[in-house]
């Protein structure tokens, strides 16, 4: 059994390895090839703390991807017998109470503390603390053997020296633009000459240069985005001693360096000139600081790119299979096995758990019940789900009643074009097409064209109505 260690052996620990971090951190600031390299170790560990990542590199050099023991056996595979862990740093937050007027470890006060506690009438706080845990690295273990690759567990995604991704990045990137206001000019405000791109701070607001090629413009996106991010004036005011522009470019380009390098984008013509000026008379402290934003914001921006990539992939994977794949595929993850639901109960569910799939439910089912051939369709059609009218003409589809409802689900179907989903509650939205209108889910010109579809079914219906009203009134002579 191995003897427990004590606090002072504790404390020794700790401090050796924040000593052989910090060295660590120096040495990435000796040449433009050592953060380099640096900078490419820290996209492939975004997902770990700034010091974690460096604790990491320097134990084990070329690190791939790491994992907790517990993890490897979760992952189907086992760390190999004699291989030592990687150390790493484990938040260990720990619940003070004011017992006494002194604050004490909330696991060692008296049972009424901790009731007090739990009921709000006594004081309390947490203080983070740092212990020591360990990781493996993929080749430590058996995973290579029993053909468990990394792509398989740590989701990887590169270009592969092609371009078939390019757009979906591009598209991440202008979320990631949205989410955070910034506004992407069509042209910059003024000349900038040989400059890629620049941010208007003012503005919160980029512009690329229009002489770009289209590779050009995913880097140069990502090192103004990585502007907008860390020297927005909001940010500008929150720091204790300004950045000079020097300082700023430096930061941004490190940021575009780790995000285009874990993409795959070529990086060959990145730019570290600043780092001799920059690194003259900087502390530690500075250095851990930079590098910190840095990692924050790589790892903000390269999260952001994946889930979007993720859900590229997943809908693509969607298209590949039959409604009734899907469908089944649904049923399953649902849990919904031999379950007798509603249409509404079916629709709220998936709602709540996969909100994002609701439209491609819909979808399928409606392809799936009414046969459709999506090829063959030469006006629009619509469908209500759960009505048994099939496929029918828009206009006439949108002008069922529907305010005994509890839910309408629809699927309208236009020429060359996806199929559209969508449902509503009858009591907030009186037809389909209102429902298109809020959702703004179709051009302007595709829903004035449908409006003009449905005015024609209710004047023919008038017409309709007039014609027999006029026939049961003539005079008939027997």
């Amino acid at each position: 059994m191995a003897k427990m260690k004590t606090n002072e052996e504790r404390k020794a620990e700790l401090e050796a390895l924040t000593e052989q971090m910090g060295k660590q951190i120096d040495s990435y600031f000796e040449s433009p090839e050592k953060i380099r390299e640096h900078l490419q170790f820290l996209g492939k560990f975004h997902q770990y703390s700034m010091r974690n990542a460096v604790l990491i590199e320097s134990q084990f050099p070329g690190a791939v991807a790491v994992g907790s023991y517990p993890f490897w056996e979760k992952q189907g595979a086992q760390v190999q017998k004699g291989e030592r862990g990687i150390k790493v740093f484990v938040p260990s937050p720990v619940t003070y109470a004011l017992h006494k007027d002194e604050w004490v470890p909330l696991s060692k006060a008296p049972k009424p503390i901790k009731d007090g506690v739990k009921q709000g009438r006594i004081p309390s706080r947490k203080m983070m603390y740092f212990k020591i845990g360990h990781v493996f690295e993929y080749t430590q273990t058996d995973a290579r053997e029993k053909g468990i690759e990394v792509s398989d567990i740590f989701k990887r995604y590169h270009r592969d020296g092609g371009l078939e991704n390019e757009q979906d990045i591009r598209d991440a990137l202008t979320t990631l633009a949205d989410a955070r206001n910034v506004t992407l000019l069509e042209e910059p405000l003024d000349e900038i000459g040989t400059a890629k791109g620049c941010y208007y701070p003012e503005l919160h607001a980029i512009a690329l240069n229009p002489r770009n090629s289209s590779i050009e413009d995913i880097s140069v996106l990502i090192h103004e985005l990585a502007h907008a991010e860390l020297h927005n004036q909001e940010r500008n005011l929150e720091r204790d001693k300004p950045l000079t522009a020097h300082e700023k470019e430096f930061q941004a380009e490190m940021v575009a360096y780790v995000v285009s390098h874990q993409l795959g984008f070529p990086t060959d013509d990145f730019s570290l000139s600043y780092l001799a000026g920059w690194t003259k008379d900087k502390e530690l402290l500075d250095k851990e600081q930079l590098l910190q934003e840095v990692h924050q914001t790589s790892a903000t921006f390269l999260d952001h790119i994946e889930s979007h990539l993720e859900k590229v992939r997943s809908l693509e994977q969607e298209k590949e299979q039959t409604p009734l794949e899907y469908i089944e595929q649904l049923d399953r993850r649902m849990g919904w096995k031999d379950t007798d639901l509603t249409l509404y109960e079916r629709v709220h569910a998936v709602q709540s758990v996969f909100p994002e799939k609701v439209g491609s439910y819909l979808n399928a089912k409606a392809t799936l019940e009414t046969n459709l051939k999506v090829d063959r369709v030469d006006e629009p059609l619509m469908y209500i789900h759960g009505k048994g009218f099939g496929f029918q003409p828009f206009g006439t589809a949108n002008n069922h009643e529907f305010n005994e409802d509890a839910l309408v689900a629809y699927t309208v179907a236009l020429p060359d074009k996806s199929l559209i989903s969508g449902h509503f509650d009858p009591e907030k939205t009186v037809h389909p097409l209102q429902d298109l209108e809020k959702s703004r889910r179709l051009e302007n010109s595709l829903l004035e064209s449908l409006e003009e579809r449905c005015q024609k079914v209710l004047l023919n219906e008038k017409k309709r109505t007039f014609s027999k009203t006029a026939i049961f009134g003539i005079e008939r002579l027997n």
